[in-house]
């Protein structure tokens, strides 16, 4: 019955539609005004809402066209009464995301899928609400942002799922770039950049001590990081190239030199050759710091008579 009567209803609605459409195309009648268009669009919304519930709540399906339809209705309305801001085509997407809403509701376990395309719709409804009034610099970072949150979730809600922090570190980061943009240098931006990608070595090693080899990623790349902050950007006078060195040189060391102080708990006892290796170049870097030039002449001095000894000292034995 309930069947025999929606398709009563949809006929009689198409005949109408078709009819409206040829009378406007043999010109018997002027182009429609707004008002009737949105007349229109509230009518098919209802007639859709009518077809969901006499259907069933589970066939939310039919949401789509009827809410749709409804958002065209309210920013016909919006249009027609003088608003001309982004936000008049918020009602037509917040129409595409509420099905979804509807379908996790009615069944969270099966439909948790839906959060997906709704928090998507949901971050356009935002974008067009605030675009006319923030920077283009802070939209391109709500949208990359906006996309890495669901897999942040993913992870805290499944811990197993550790893949996620991959997309989500990486989309959450680079929407920051847009905003350092606005008033940070070029430096100030490439050591974050350098930070960010140290960042996740740290944690890898943090996590379980066999991890070890993630701290000489993260300390060089951390180093590079604070060379990149302290240099000034491109205008860096060439009195400071060989202190920059130095400050490089000896944060390699460190990280070696961290690694070294870990001997007891995994086998690491062979970064103190590094670790000294590079404190010693750090030193040079630092006295020869004016004269840069003199800096890479002693280091393959210093190199061939480390070599050397070590040679000698080899046939002895």
């Amino acid at each position: 019955m309930k069947s025999n009567w929606m398709n009563i209803l949809w006929g009689v609605a198409l005949i109408l539609a078709g009819g409206l459409f040829l009378i406007q195309n043999l010109g018997w009648v002027e182009n429609m005004p707004l008002s009737f268009w949105m007349l229109v669009f509230g009518g098919v919304s209802l007639l859709f809402f009518v077809s969901y519930f006499v259907n069933g709540a589970r066939q939310w399906g039919w949401l789509f066209p009827a809410c749709i339809s409804a958002g065209v209705a309210v920013t016909i309305g919006l249009a027609q009464s003088g608003v001309e801001q982004a936000w008049i085509g918020a009602p037509v997407l917040a129409g595409v995301g509420a099905p979804f809403l509807a379908a996790f509701l009615l069944e969270r376990q099966k439909n948790w899928w839906a959060l997906i395309p709704l928090w998507a719709a949901t971050v356009l409804v935002m974008i067009t609400i605030v675009v006319d009034y923030i920077a283009g610099e802070f939209i391109g970072a709500l949208v990359l942002i906006s996309i890495g949150l669901p897999f942040l979730v993913v992870y805290l809600i499944d811990r197993s799922r550790w893949w996620a922090l991959i997309p989500a570190f990486v989309l959450g980061t680079v929407g920051v770039i847009p905003i350092l943009a606005i008033s940070a240098t070029g430096n100030v931006i490439g050591a974050f950049v350098l930070f960010a990608i140290a960042l996740p070595f740290f944690i890898v090693y943090l996590l379980k001590a066999c991890n070890w080899w993630a701290l000489i990623p993260a300390g060089i790349l951390a180093t590079l990081s604070l060379v990149a902050l302290i240099s000034g950007g491109d205008d860096i006078r060439s009195e400071s190239v060989g202190w920059l060195n130095g400050v490089l040189f000896f944060g390699a060391a460190a990280t070696f030199g961290v690694l070294w102080l870990r001997r007891a708990s995994v086998q690491t006892d062979w970064a103190k050759y590094p670790a000294v290796a590079l404190a010693a170049v750090a030193l040079l870097a630092f006295a020869f710091g004016t004269k840069p030039q003199y800096l890479w002449s002693l280091m393959l001095i210093s190199a061939g008579a480390v070599i050397l000894i070590y040679s000698l000292r080899s046939r002895k034995v």
